[in-house]
């Protein structure tokens, strides 16, 4: 669709409106043809510099730009391709190619001091620079903005931030990721393959049309994105056509994305945040590969070094309605939450993991950014087919989802389904202290594991209001717990569905086991109680992934009353008339049976009526 040039111009300066009033609008045309009083981009750039304000510089198609190092210093400006030639004004989606082939080693644009600069129209490529230098499309190191439309950063390479590195120094600086933006196929031979984020830092992916797809960190963290404490990242986009907007990237650890703790971010927090602005097509971290840890998200923070100090460095990822499917790792297929240890302090620090939970992870909440609930019939807050295998597809005894020493992983309305892994989850003791699991509203379902679901390595698994059933585990139990001073299990209002398995192996101390509320094919590896019952449940339609209870199945009013809401989003409680209560009125599992659907859901194969699960 055309947009006239002067309307776009006027929207891109007000995004950096930093131009006075006194200064003059002046357009800086580049091309190949008569009209076009510039042939060199940087000409352009440095003619525009000489001139206080926000100034456009357009750049025709009808000429060759290879071998571009364009520097930008302290200036605020739009650069806009797409345009046929000089005497255009009108655009639709073409892009101008501009190029870092053959120039001396730099980024295609350098970007320095105090810039704000909107780029729109291009296809910035072809920087291929040595592996101690950051940033291949863009280099960015400063303070201010860059703000991409309708662009395609691709075929770039770097040691850092292979498409582009971005690093607020000396101020704040944001980059923003705006509609129809592509981040593809760019290396970092480090880190950072598509997108490095550093310092005081904030990337914002929200626009439809964005994808960071098939970036590489050959030697270490972030195919996709790579944030470096204390900078953060805001992921909401619903992606590009089919594909999640985190799609098919690679690294060592994180293929999607890395978050990590640094000395610059000591006494802060590297932050990750995924939500849905779109509630037909949730946000998705899908296809990405780790060949060592986490395959899409891994974390590593920085442990403290002065004793009494506040020196640590932190990470934590939030996700609020979303999807996490089909990607792979040697360990941490889906994610990895990592620690560091301070030797000389006997200290170790956690990284913190938040799945629809309280914790916003930042100063605003994802609605301020747009965030919106999943549609009911769209495929949401769901980690499915991953898979814990090397780079030759060979399965290992990793996990889906590894939480490290002093590490905390939440997640409350999760299903887990046709993962692949040595366990679903391990909570990991390794130094000094444990790690703590809190699952809540949960659906565990058609995994296949080599060993137990459940593995609590001197560590805590909360385990509360879920459904287990229908999973493959070749040799182990459901839950398993090393004995040891951290331990601390929690089986509270779940129903355990598997035949033939039993449900808990803990040699340890009896008192650091709690079981509550439960319905289980095996209660013979659990505390005797008359609120722990063995039997079956009867499911709407198991065979179709529709674990809803029946309105005569076993579990049904069956547990005190409770507060909050179920996997489908609603209210927890429900007190179903002419069902008896065998202790309370509330349901065991993920789902709650609501009066209003009684006589259909309850009774009736009808698939997902009580809402979506997946």
């Amino acid at each position: 669709m055309l947009r006239h040039r002067f309307a776009l111009s006027l929207i891109a300066i007000a995004a950096v409106a930093f131009a006075s009033d006194a200064a003059a609008f002046i357009v800086y045309k580049v091309g190949g043809d008569a009209d076009c009083p510039y042939t060199s981009i940087q000409d352009a750039v440095d003619a525009a510099a000489a001139n206080p304000g926000t100034d456009d510089i357009w750049i025709a198609m009808n000429a060759s730009y290879t071998g571009q190092q364009v520097n930008i210093v302290d200036q605020d400006v739009v650069i806009e391709g797409g345009f046929t030639d000089c005497d255009d004004i009108d655009i639709d989606t073409a892009e101008t190619t501009v190029s870092g082939a053959g120039n001396a080693g730099g980024a295609v644009f350098t970007i320095r001091g105090t810039s704000n600069v909107y780029f729109s129209n291009l296809f910035i490529t072809g920087a291929s620079r040595d592996g101690d230098a950051s940033g291949g499309g863009i280099d960015f190191d400063g303070s201010g903005s860059v703000e991409l439309h309708e662009s395609t950063i691709g075929l770039n390479s770097a040691g850092y931030g292979g498409g582009i590195n971005m690093h607020g120094d000396g101020g704040h600086a944001d980059l923003t990721l705006d509609n129809d933006m592509v981040i593809l196929n760019n290396t970092a031979y480090t880190s950072g393959g598509g997108i490095r984020i550093e310092g005081d830092t904030r990337l914002y992916v929200l626009q439809p049309n964005t994808l960071i797809d098939g970036n590489h960190a050959q030697g270490g963290y972030g195919g996709g994105i790579e944030v470096l404490g204390p900078a953060r990242a805001d992921i909401g986009s619903p992606g590009y056509g089919d594909l999640g907007v985190i799609f098919f990237n690679d690294a060592q650890y994180g293929g999607g994305i890395a978050v990590l703790g640094t000395e610059a971010g000591r006494g802060h927090v590297a932050d990750a945040r995924l939500f849905t602005t779109d509630g037909a097509n949730p946000v998705q971290l899908s296809n990405n590969f780790a060949a060592a840890k986490g395959g899409a998200i891994y974390l590593k923070p920085l442990a403290p070094t002065f004793i009494g100090g506040n020196d640590s460095s932190g990470t934590r990822a939030c996700a609020f309605d979303y999807r996490i499917d089909d990607n792979g790792a040697p360990d941490g297929a889906a994610i990895y939450a990592d620690w560091d240890t301070n030797e000389a302090l006997e200290e170790d620090i956690g990284s913190v993991v938040y799945l629809n939970g309280g914790d916003t992870c930042g100063p605003e909440s994802p609605g301020d950014l747009g965030a919106v609930p999943c549609a009911q019939d769209a495929p949401c807050n769901e980690m499915s087919r991953n898979i814990a295998a090397d780079a030759n597809a060979q399965p290992t005894a990793g996990a889906a989802i590894l939480v490290g020493n002093t590490g905390f992983f939440y997640a409350n309305r999760l299903i887990m389904r046709g993962n692949e892994a040595g366990t679903l989850f391990t909570g990991y003791p390794g130094g000094f202290s444990g790690s703590l699991i809190e699952l809540n509203n949960c659906l565990v379902d058609d995994n296949h594991t080599q060993h137990e679901l459940m593995h609590a390595a001197n560590s805590q698994l909360h385990f509360y209001n879920c459904t287990v059933s229908h999973n493959t585990i070749d040799n182990g139990y459901v839950f398993y717990a090393e004995d040891g001073e951290n331990v601390l299990l929690r089986i509270i209002d779940d129903i355990i569905d598997e035949p033939g398995v039993l449900t808990l192996d803990y040699p340890g101390d009896p008192a650091r086991v709690t079981v509550a509320n439960v319905l289980s094919n095996d209660v013979s590896t659990l505390p005797p109680s008359a609120d722990v019952m063995e039997g079956a449940p009867t499911f709407v339609d198991a065979a179709n992934g529709d674990y809803h209870l029946q309105l005569n199945s076993l579990g049904v009013d069956f547990a005190p009353t409770g507060t909050g809401i179920d996997l489908d989003g609603r209210t927890r409680t429900v007190d179903l008339p002419g069902v008896p209560n065998t202790i309370g009125p509330l349901d065991l599992g993920a789902y709650e049976i609501q009066v209003d659907t009684v006589l259909g859901c309850a009774n009736a194969d009808t698939i997902f009526c009580d809402g979506f699960d997946g």
